[in-house]
Parts: structure tokens; C-alpha cells; sequence
């Protein structure tokens, strides 16, 4: 009786249905305004979709565009709202915290299938094993994130209609996004940190020029190609080592001789000018 009272009084809060002139009219309104999401400013289109689908979900048109998200195309809702949803469709919803085990049991017995509850739980293991442990959120409010996804990942698998397509919340796309930048770039950085020590490659290189009679092109080009770099700036700590050596090496009077490249058209005469016998390359001309 009493659950029938609560729902009964739940479906009492539900907005006015707009009908789609009124949703049109509301949604050209409001598409200008500066508080709005961005999703939503300038995107009348927007506006109406959200609107509509947050009617589904009882919810007012100005909390559709509050409480509804869209990440990557897809609308998504709090998790505050997703437990609200599943309360409001009858059924009931328990949380269980360890603070101790950084664990969190979220709990659904469905109102039509009160023997069969359905439990998802949630816990740093988990985080670690999902790649999410290290993300700030999960480091500095860690029960608060592992309760939000107990909760919604359980709605998703006990009350799926209660969420009307709106199964995940915003930081729950985001985490299944590609790793960003900064965390893909953790790629090789240099063995010492920071930007790799290129004072032993400058010595060596202006000595291989000398050696070899090599412009600077074809030089930064040689090294480069003998260590993997794509540039001299952005090598590392290891590819700086090797490629000090490789220069010391091949600048040796018994160094290896290089393979030649296909000989240059013959250069128009230019004025007569006599360089130095052994230029001191200047460090601004090394490109690194």
C-alpha cells in the first residue's frame, strides 16, 4: 500500500507533456543563451532532442538540459539522476561502503521481482584493473567514484527500461575514451628526465662534419636515421648516447665509409668565396 502511495506521488511530480510547437518555441528561445551546456547553445536541434528525452524521464525541460550531457554524441545522465530514475520506477536501491577495503556494493531489488536482487560492486581493485586508479578523481574522492559506478552499473543490469537509453554518466564516457595526450605521450621520455643532454652530440657532430665534409642537412639527416629519432630535439636520453658515439665513430680517420648518394648536378659558378679549411660549425647552425 505504502509503495503504491510513494509511486503514486512520484508520478504526481511529473512535469506537463509539451507538445512539440511549445517544444520548438522553448528550444529557439533558449538555443542563445550563455548558461546553457555547450552542447546546447546555438543548437536549437539539440535542445529538442534533450528536452524530449528528458520528458521520458520526468523530468522539466530546464533539467533536461541541466542533468542530461552529451559526451561524443551520446546523452548522458548524473549518476545521481540514474539512482534517482531507478527509485522513481518502483524499485529499491542499497548501498554498502567499506572505507576500510575502498569497496562499494550497490544493491537493486526489482518491485516485480522482489526475490532476485541484483548487486554490483565496485572496489580499488577494480579501478587498478580498469586503468582509472591513477586518474585525480579516483585518487582524491575514491568512494564517492566507485559508488557512482556500482550504482549505475547496476541500474544498467537490473532496471534498464527505468533509464530510458541514458545508461552512463558523463565521467564514465570519458573514461572510456582513448588515453589523452598526456598520458599517451608517456612514451619514451628521456632515461634522465626531462629534455635529453645533447652537449656530447654537438661535440661529436661538429667533429663528424669536419670529418666527413657532410652539409648539416645531410648530417642531422645520417645521425637521426642511425638512431631512430625523428629530430634531433626530440631525442632521448639513450638516443643521445648512441648517437654521440655513432658520430665519434664514423668521424674516425678508419670510420666506415658512408654510402654515397646519387651525385648532384654540378652547381652554377657562384662569386668566388674561400671558406675556411676546418669552419668551426657555430651551435645555432646545428639545428638542435
Amino acid at each position: 500500500m505504502a509503495q503504491a502511495q510513494a509511486a503514486t506521488e512520484l508520478a504526481a511530480r511529473k512535469p506537463a507533456r509539451l507538445t512539440m510547437q511549445d517544444t520548438i518555441n522553448f528550444a529557439k528561445s533558449v538555443a542563445g543563451g550563455s548558461l546553457l551546456p555547450r552542447d546546447y547553445q546555438r543548437n536549437p536541434a539539440n535542445v529538442i532532442i534533450a528536452v524530449n528525452l528528458g520528458q521520458s524521464m520526468g523530468l522539466s525541460p530546464a533539467e533536461s538540459l541541466y542533468r542530461i550531457n552529451v559526451i561524443q554524441g551520446k546523452p548522458t545522465a548524473s549518476a545521481e539522476l540514474i539512482a534517482a530514475q531507478v527509485r522513481k520506477a518502483g524499485h529499491k536501491l542499497r548501498i554498502e561502503k567499506d572505507e576500510a577495503r575502498q569497496s562499494v556494493t550497490a544493491t537493486i531489488v526489482r518491485c516485480d521481482d522482489p526475490d532476485y536482487p541484483i548487486s554490483e560492486t565496485r572496489d580499488a581493485e577494480w579501478a587498478r584493473r580498469m586503468g582509472l586508479a591513477s586518474k585525480d578523481n579516483y585518487r582524491m574522492q575514491p568512494m564517492t567514484m566507485l559508488t557512482w559506478r556500482a550504482i549505475t552499473a547496476a541500474a544498467r543490469e537490473a532496471c534498464p527500461e527505468a533509464l530510458y537509453g541514458v545508461a552512463y554518466t558523463p565521467d564514465e564516457m570519458h573514461d572510456m575514451d582513448p588515453q589523452p595526450a598526456q598520458d599517451a605521450t608517456v612514451a619514451p621520455q628521456p632515461d634522465r628526465g626531462g629534455q635529453a643532454d645533447l652537449g656530447a652530440v654537438r661535440a661529436a657532430y661538429a667533429a663528424y662534419r669536419r670529418a666527413t665534409g657532410a652539409t648539416n642537412e645531410e648530417a642531422v639527416h645520417a645521425v637521426c636515421a642511425a638512431v631512430g629519432a625523428t629530430d634531433m630535439r626530440s631525442m632521448t636520453q639513450t638516443q643521445a648516447d648512441q648517437a654521440a658515439a655513432w658520430l665519434s665513430a664514423h668521424a674516425a680517420p678508419d670510420a666506415p665509409q658512408q654510402p654515397q648518394a646519387a651525385p648532384k648536378p654540378e652547381p652554377e659558378p657562384e662569386p668566388e668565396y674561400e671558406e675556411p679549411a676546418q669552419p668551426e660549425v657555430a651551435e645555432e647552425d646545428l639545428n638542435f
